[in-house]
């Protein structure tokens, strides 16, 4: 039973009716689902305490929403269901943004509001975005781009914020730019899964960026038991604790510098020179090597992931 017999069930089918017409559809509170679906009950067949419900459900359409498809309506079906084309390619060449980014959304909890946290959106952005939702909980911020996107700083006292007067701890991802007219429902998929595995391993969420996310993404896919293979192969055995290999890991997101890895480790320049000699020793890898680097990186990687499992 799908969700629109439920609410005929409840309501009863007298009730409800999921065809708006344009000379009764003013005495039907209207809704839609998280699949888009569209309802509307008889206002006289529903109490407040009822509505008031309804609507932290469901999204509660406004009278001038109901007989004209909204563009929310169009990119949901364009992106989130793989259906109809670019709504963009519709725009002229005038009225195209430069380019576009996906910024994913997600809460633990339900949005009772979800009109105050668009508000929000569209307060902060300061330019038009549009805001699609996919169910109660999440979805997405097409940022249409003229000049220049928003940087991180901006998007984390957004999130803080957001979190402060909406009392909401929401999870932004940053996908990449896209050309408007690209194959973007494509492009949003593989983001959107790439959010959702970053979601189910991320201890603290906040702001997560596509371009660093879709390396631990991609070696998700690898089996399990080569997953635990992996970094013994090539870190020797070592655990995730050990102090060598987290300086080594520092050395690697400092981009082979050892002054910079001295000041984020708190460790005297020697002490890191040492250890990341030690490494060498024992594995008897260059990490001086961009290649040898990244498998390395890749490695300590992988041991974290199975140290979470």
């Amino acid at each position: 039973m799908n969700m629109i017999d439920k609410i005929k069930t409840l309501f009863g089918s007298v009730s409800v009716s999921v065809t708006p017409d344009v000379s009764t559809y003013m005495d039907y509170s209207w809704f839609s689902t998280e699949n888009q679906e569209i309802f509307g009950i008889k206002k006289n067949s529903i109490s407040e305490e009822q509505n008031n419900l309804l609507e932290c459900l469901f999204t509660k359409l406004d009278s001038d929403e109901i007989l004209l498809p909204s563009a929310q309506s169009e990119w949901f079906q364009y992106l989130f269901l793989s259906k109809g084309h670019n709504p963009f390619s519709f725009e002229t060449e005038v009225s195209l943004p430069t380019s576009i980014r996906f910024i994913h959304f997600y809460s633990n909890q339900l949005f009772s509001n979800k009109n105050e946290f668009e508000e929000a959106i569209n307060a902060f952005f300061h330019k038009e975005v549009i805001v699609v939702w996919n169910s109660a909980k999440e979805g997405v911020i097409i940022e249409k781009i003229i000049d220049q996107p928003f940087n991180k700083e901006f998007l984390e006292h957004m999130q803080e914020i957001i979190a402060a007067d909406l009392y909401h701890d929401v999870t932004f991802f940053v996908g990449k730019r896209y050309s408007p007219l690209a194959n973007l429902s494509l492009y949003f998929d593989i983001e959107h899964q790439c959010f959702k595995k970053a979601l189910s391993v991320k201890k603290q969420k906040s702001i997560l960026w596509f371009s660093k996310e879709m390396l631990y993404y991609i070696l998700s896919f690898l089996p399990d038991d080569l997953q635990k293979e992996l970094p013994n192969l090539f870190l020797n055995d070592m655990k995730i604790d050990d102090p060598i290999l987290s300086t080594v890991k520092i050395f690697l997101q400092q981009n082979l510098n050892v002054t910079a890895t001295s000041k984020k480790a708190f460790l005297h320049r020697n002490t890191v020179q040492y250890r990341l000699d030690k490494f060498s020793e024992q594995t008897g890898i260059d990490l001086k090597h961009f290649e040898d680097g990244l498998v390395i990186f890749l490695a300590i990687h992988l041991l974290e992931i199975v140290n979470k499992n």
